[in-house]
């Protein structure tokens, strides 16, 4: 998403004419932004069909997202819309393709697949201890792969501030963690 170069009061406005029903707006949001969206889910889930249809569901969240609902944060909004939309489509993606294998190539054993499940929700869970600008910058480092400039460009906020939140983050993960391990 660091390439994509909308400034927040152009993709506020986006939002809410789409949102309000102005298909000349999401003609011109698709025309100018389709393809970078694009690439990006396609950097995730890997097949250019899902990659289409996670880019139609990201539009669709767009068209059906109440305008009375402010976004603090249109372009973090977006990238996180994006990015829960890509990984359910490449999740979805990895399930249709181990079900098509043949049983006794399927390597998706029942015990990898609770232990995965279980990771999951593991690290869903360590991220309610951090505050929502924490969140963001980690979604967007670790999940995202994005640099720490790029990241405090779409926050719109001084680079040292999403480092420090950042690092900041990493602490708390790191104690969550530990505590964990002492406990189990």
């Amino acid at each position: 998403m660091g390439i994509l170069k909308i400034n927040e009061e152009e993709l506020a406005r986006y939002i809410k004419d789409i949102s309000s029903g102005d298909e000349a707006s999401l003609r011109s949001f698709y025309d100018n932004y389709g393809r970078l969206i694009l690439a990006f889910i396609l950097s995730i889930v890997k097949s250019i069909e899902s990659a289409e249809e996670a880019l139609q569901d990201v539009l669709m969240a767009i068209v059906t997202h109440q305008t009375d609902n402010y976004i603090k944060n249109p372009k973090a909004w977006l990238f996180k819309v994006i990015l829960n939309i890509s990984k359910r489509k490449a999740k979805q993606d990895y399930y249709v393709q181990a079900e098509q294998l043949p049983e006794d190539e399927n390597i998706v054993s029942e015990d990898n697949f609770s232990e995965s499940i279980e990771n999951t929700v593991d690290q869903i869970e360590s991220l309610k201890c951090l505050d929502e600008i924490e969140q963001q910058c980690v979604i967007m480092c670790v999940f995202g792969q994005m640099k720490l400039p790029q990241v405090a460009e779409i926050l719109g906020m001084p680079y040292k501030k999403v480092c420090n939140k950042y690092d900041y983050a990493v602490r708390k993960l790191r104690k969550y963690y530990e505590k964990r391990r002492k406990s189990a």
